[in-house]
C-alpha cells in the first residue's frame, strides 16, 4: 500500500483531529509508519487553524470530538479544499457518522484500507 496519491508524487497530507491524546498519538504513529505526512490537532480550534494555514488532502477524526466539532471541521476542510477527503472513525459498525464523510472505518486496519481506497 502506497502513501502516495496517484495524482501526486508526494505523500498524502493528513490532518488527524482527536480530543484524546492517546488516540491522537497512536493514529499519528500508525499513519506515519505507512508513509503519510501527518499533522495532529490538540483541539478543535487548533484543527481549524491548521486547516487555514496549510493544505491537507485528508481529514481524519472520530468520536472523541463532539458532533458539532466534527461538523465545523468538515465544513472548514471542504471549504478550504473541495477535493479533499474525510474519513470518520466510528466506535462500532452500527454507529452513524456525524457528518457526510467520504469513508468510515472501525479500527486501524479499516482506516488504512479506507485511505488507500480514496487515494489509489
Amino acid at each position: 500500500m502506497s502513501a502516495h496519491s496517484s495524482l501526486f508524487s508526494r505523500p498524502v497530507r493528513v490532518l488527524s483531529a482527536s480530543a484524546d491524546p492517546a488516540l491522537r498519538h497512536s493514529r499519528e504513529l500508525l499513519l506515519r509508519s505507512q508513509g503519510y505526512e501527518v499533522a495532529t490537532s490538540l483541539s478543535k480550534a487548533h484543527a481549524k487553524d491548521l486547516i487555514q494555514s496549510r493544505p491537507f488532502d485528508l481529514l481524519v477524526f472520530g468520536n472523541s470530538l463532539t458532533r458539532n466539532a466534527c461538523l465545523e471541521l468538515a465544513k472548514d476542510f471542504r471549504n478550504q479544499n473541495p477535493q479533499g477527503k474525510i474519513v470518520e472513525i466510528l466506535f462500532a459498525r452500527w454507529e452513524s457518522p456525524m457528518n457526510d464523510p467520504d469513508a468510515t472505518a472501525v479500527g486501524p486496519e479499516e482506516l488504512l484500507a479506507a485511505i488507500h481506497a480514496l487515494f489509489q
